[in-house]
C-alpha cells in the first residue's frame, strides 16, 4: 500500500513533535538512549520526506528537502559518522520549523 502526501505529512509532523519530546528529556533518561531515539526519529522524518510528492514540496518552498534527504541516508548508512550536536540542533532548531510550515 502506498502512502499519499497527506499521510506522509502527518508522518513528518508526528515525528517531529516526539522529536520535541525527546529533546526535552535531555539531562533526564541516558543520553545515549535519548539520541538513538532522536536519529529513528530523523529516519522516519527523512524517508517520508523523500517520498513526498514534487507537488508537496513545491508547495514548502522553505523545507531543505534535499537536506532532510541526505540526513536519513547519513542516519540510516553512514551512522558511524553523525554528530550528537547535530543531531539535537536539527531537533532544536529545524525540526520545529518543518512542524510548523507542514502544519500550515
Amino acid at each position: 500500500m502506498t502512502r499519499g502526501d497527506d499521510l506522509r505529512r502527518i508522518d513528518i509532523v508526528e515525528a517531529c513533535a516526539a522529536l520535541e519530546e525527546v529533546r526535552r528529556s535531555r539531562g533526564t533518561v541516558n543520553e545515549e538512549i535519548l539520541i538513538r531515539a532522536a536519529e529513528r526519529l530523523l529516519e522516519i522524518i527523512g524517508e517520508a520526506s523523500t517520498n513526498c510528492s514534487q507537488q508537496l514540496k513545491d508547495q514548502h518552498p522553505d523545507v531543505d528537502w534535499a537536506g532532510i534527504a541526505g540526513l536519513r541516508v547519513v542516519l540510516a548508512h553512514h551512522y558511524h559518522r553523525t554528530q550528537p550536536e547535530l543531531i539535537w540542533q536539527f531537533a532544536s532548531v529545524e525540526a520545529p520549523a518543518l512542524r510548523t510550515s507542514l502544519e500550515s
